[in-house]
């Protein structure tokens, strides 16, 4: 059955935006209706003439959590909040979420917060992904449960598009990243450099933060979820990004071949240096094969989405006018 009420956890920043925004655009073509949980008192949130009131609530009061849940009658939650390593709050936020919405009547499908890799595929490296595991489990146990009133999916996106977007000096080139945080992913056109792991002939699947939230907001009113949804804008190997890049900005750019050992000698055991780490990390899983793509981007036939390629993006950011 097609999603009607839909919460959208964690939705009044960076890809959680998106996604409010993809289903506030889709209100166009669709009835359903939305709000947005936050840690925080906010404004409503408007986009394509539509509005989404933004409820404050407390992720650790799983009573304060139901009595919001119950009170707009929700059926749908998608998850979009974010921890750092070993946040236990994080765990909990999410598990806490999961458990109000159990003793909602009219719940019965649930987002968790993945939208990038899957985190069972690239947790061996990535410290980060292992905060992703407990509320997996915690949904395939309540599948088991109850088979035939609730089902859950992985929304997996690949790397978001926007980071190829760092650095423009378009008069308006914030807007390049959307609402996401502004910093490079192994491109770096401002500098035209690149800092690839391995050989650079390693698939990266790259989706804009905008068709994101599209291909969610669709997937809403789809009549069943698969366990994974997979995305994707454009499937590339890292050579090609650069020779896309290259061709786009005219002009060779420098590029760094690293090894494992090279990478692994980058991580530092500080813990301030945690965030620096995750990227070096997610730079070995694509060395040791743990963001190859193992599934169909089923999602792209499954709905209407006609999302952007590299290149268009590249044009659209950096080409010249």
């Amino acid at each position: 059955m097609r999603s009607q009420r839909i919460a959208v956890a964690g939705g009044t920043g960076k890809i959680g935006r998106h996604i409010v925004e993809g289903l506030l655009e889709a209100k166009h073509r669709h009835s359903f209706e939305i709000i947005v949980l936050s840690r925080s008192q906010s404004p409503d949130i408007s986009y394509a003439g539509f509005n989404a009131p933004v409820i404050p609530v407390d992720y650790q009061d799983q009573s304060s959590l139901q009595k919001v849940l119950n009170e707009f009658q929700i059926d749908t939650i998608i998850s979009t909040l974010a921890g750092q390593p070993a946040d236990l709050v994080y765990i909990t936020s999410q598990e806490n979420l999961l458990r109000a919405a159990l003793s909602v009547p009219s719940f019965r499908r649930f987002a968790p917060s993945e939208f990038a890799i899957e985190s069972e595929q690239i947790s061996a490296s990535v410290n980060l992904y292992q905060n992703k595991l407990p509320i997996i489990q915690s949904l395939r146990q309540v599948k088991q449960q109850r088979p035939d009133s609730f089902e859950f999916s992985l929304f997996e996106c690949g790397v978001f598009m926007n980071y190829l977007g760092y650095g423009n000096t378009r008069p308006e080139g914030h807007k390049a990243h959307g609402h996401l945080a502004h910093f490079p992913y192994i491109f770096d056109l401002s500098k035209r450099s690149a800092d690839i792991p391995g050989d650079g002939e390693k698939e990266i699947w790259y989706t804009r933060a905008e068709d994101v939230g599209k291909f969610v907001a669709e997937a809403t009113q789809l009549e069943t979820w698969e366990e994974y949804n997979y995305m994707a804008g454009e499937i590339l190997t890292m050579n090609d990004v650069v020779r896309l890049c290259e061709d786009v900005c005219g002009t060779e750019f420098n590029v760094k071949y690293n090894s494992r050992e090279e990478l692994a000698a980058r991580i530092s055991p500080a813990p301030e240096k945690g965030r620096a780490n995750f990227f070096v990390e997610s730079l070995i899983a694509i060395i040791d094969g743990e963001c190859d793509i193992k599934r169909p981007m089923d999602l792209n036939k499954l709905v209407d989405v006609q999302p952007m390629g590299v290149r268009q993006y590249l044009e659209q950011w950096w080409g010249s006018h």
